[in-house]
């Protein structure tokens, strides 16, 4: 019985790395020209995401999950005691829980529901890509305007 070694599930783990992010990079790159942004900002890590929160949400609130995100990942590398690390769990899970808003307002951004919000959540590139190339149009950001 043959058996992969580390090194090949090392490459299968890069081939489908790459593959996930191209897929991303190119639904959001339609998916920002839908809402008026520069197509080729979609390609760029942390600015695509500073994007989709100034498009759906809040520039502000992107800076607050970057801090999370970040902050739980400085914790948990460097935690000395119990408090650092269980501290860094809460921190993780409150950025998930933005970015779980974040593909809300998203789905919200561009007409749909809950049940879009689900598919980019779980299915992400996969949703990404039918928000980019489907009939989806971009109806604007619920919180512009509002003052929140």
């Amino acid at each position: 019985m043959y058996l992969p070694n580390v090194e090949e599930y090392g490459m299968i783990y890069t081939i489908v790395s790459i593959v996930w992010y191209v897929l991303l990079a190119a639904g959001l790159w339609k998916t920002f020209e839908k809402a008026h942004e520069s197509g080729w900002k979609a390609i760029i890590p942390i600015y695509n995401f500073y994007l989709l929160f100034k498009i759906a949400w809040q520039s502000r609130m992107f800076w607050l999950w970057l801090a999370f995100s970040v902050g739980s990942v400085l914790l948990s590398v460097y935690s000395t005691s119990m408090l650092m690390y269980y501290i860094a769990i809460a921190l993780s899970i409150v950025a998930s829980i933005m970015l779980a808003v974040l593909w809300y307002n998203v789905s919200l951004a561009y007409g749909h529901g809950f049940g879009y919000f689900l598919g980019l959540y779980l299915l992400n590139p996969i949703f990404i890509m039918i928000l980019g190339f489907g009939s989806s149009r971009f109806i604007g950001n619920r919180y512009e305007g509002s003052g929140i």
